[in-house]
């Protein structure tokens, strides 16, 4: 006779001394979904006993692909031996973001701090090479969710109202992705992200021998996920998308809203500061589309240290100044925090010396510091106009923390990443202050930091 893993759950909630990417020990992030249960399918989480702890230091002697773990422990105490037979191990977990607790942010200028975050869709993940107590498992996805999940994040990349299972499916409106959200408004265009599955060359880098958009490990037991493949792009596109108004009953899967503008009927996915928001109703997308750094996603934490080897920063006046990051002298579009992240050169700067492309740590005032508060993941510090600006820290070291808690049945496991941007609009495609000729980059601050630190409701599936 076999058994399923119980609900059993021996271990606390485990708190890491770290935020959100950078911590005085770990780098940490993940996602968990809490989604109904469906009558055919018991959820259900594998028996635990057990804590870890990793962490990730990032300075001259690690590049932005590299992690160390340490420290990790187990125990097998609270499995189930009443029963014959060996354990049946879930096949899936689904994962939800829970916006509110999201802290977002990105660029060096300030502006892009605080981001508004949305709840995401519920995200499913196939789960294998379990080990024999069905604690740690690791998985890949995104896959299908359980039938009659409403808003089935499976979209054609070219036409998001049109649900898909295959590219097939699609047609000429491209190719059939996973999206992280409905489209949101930020400042002039409407943002989108989708998981895209990886390229062999991104397979080869990450020595992976699957193109599933995100790959890792989670430990059932614990709560605890490592995304070590995180493949995220962002796409935007120009003006205005359309959002539901008069949906009686947001997500319910049933279209009793309509598209503010076209009237097409609608069903809300999610709330945002901009409205709420559907997948059906149409935008224009892949303007601009480019990769968001997140591989190494980690519940565990990061910690960045300013140290020589870091780029230097290219802002006139400030060269003299270290950068947390810059760009590889060899390719403009890789961002970098150490020359080993540019196999062939070296990390700085990619454009002419004349007209290179800026960086800063931050926008505070020569001589003044940012104060960083690691509990909120936000700093403030004197801009050079004699205001306040949103910062990062200038140097020394800062860190972000992850992030579990086991619940009856389910878990929350809180993800975080301190990672570096590319530019975004190297073509200025998206001006957003016409007047000064600002573009996205400039305004926002691109190449610089982005923090993401991604509280995630996990839900362990038998199918």
């Amino acid at each position: 006779m076999t058994m399923r893993a119980p609900f059993a759950w021996l271990a606390a909630s485990l708190l890491w001394l770290a935020a959100c990417g950078d911590s005085s020990a770990p780098e940490g992030g993940g996602s968990t979904s809490g989604a109904t249960t469906e009558a055919a399918t018991t959820t259900g989480m594998g028996t635990v006993g057990s804590t870890s702890e990793a962490t990730t230091t990032q300075d001259a002697s690690t590049t932005a692909s590299e992690t160390t773990t340490q420290g990790s422990t187990e125990s097998t105490e609270g499995v189930d031996e009443t029963t014959e037979g060996s354990l049946t191990c879930p096949s899936h977990i689904r994962t939800e973001r829970i916006a509110s607790l999201v802290s977002l942010a990105y660029g060096w200028t300030g502006a892009g701090h605080a981001a508004d975050p949305v709840d995401g869709m519920i995200i499913s993940y196939e789960l294998f090479d379990c080990d024999e107590d069905c604690r740690r498992c690791r998985f890949r996805g995104p896959v299908a969710n359980l039938p009659g999940t409403p808003n089935d994040p499976r979209r054609c990349l070219n036409d998001w109202p049109q649900q898909c299972e295959s590219d097939d499916d699609c047609g000429e409106n491209g190719n059939c992705q996973a999206m992280w959200q409905p489209p949101v408004q930020r400042t002039t265009s409407w943002t989108g992200a989708y998981a895209a599955p990886l390229s062999d060359q991104l397979q080869q880098q990450f020595g992976v021998d699957t193109d599933y958009g995100a790959q890792g490990v989670v430990n059932l037991a614990t709560g605890d996920m490592d995304f070590e493949v995180l493949n995220v792009r962002v796409t935007l596109g120009p003006g205005f998308a359309e959002t539901c108004v008069g949906d009686t009953t947001p997500d319910d899967g049933v279209q009793d809203g309509t598209c503010a503008d076209s009237g097409d009927p609608c069903d809300v996915a999610t709330i945002s500061a901009n409205g709420a928001l559907s997948f059906d109703c149409a935008w224009t997308p892949n303007v601009i589309d480019f990769a968001l750094p997140a591989h190494g996603m980690t519940s565990g934490g990061v910690l960045w240290e300013m140290t020589d080897q870091r780029p230097n920063c290219t802002f006139p006046g400030a060269e003299g100044l270290r950068c947390w990051c810059g760009v590889c002298s060899n390719d403009a579009a890789q961002p970098c925090q150490f020359d080993g992240d540019c196999p062939g050169g070296t990390c700085g700067n990619a454009g002419e010396m004349d007209d290179p492309i800026v960086t800063l740590p931050s926008v505070c005032a020569p001589g003044e510091a940012c104060n960083w508060n690691e509990e909120t993941v936000s700093g403030t510090c004197l801009n050079s106009g004699g205001g306040t600006s949103s910062c990062f820290p200038i140097d020394g070291s800062w860190s972000l923390s992850g992030d579990t808690s086991v619940q009856d049945g389910f878990f929350t496991s809180t993800v975080a990443l301190l990672s570096c941007l590319p530019q975004v609009d190297p073509d200025r495609l998206i001006i957003l202050d016409p007047i000064n000729d600002i573009s996205l980059d400039e305004a926002f601050g691109f190449p610089g930091p982005i923090v993401q630190v991604i509280p995630l409701t996990v839900t362990p599936e038998f199918r």
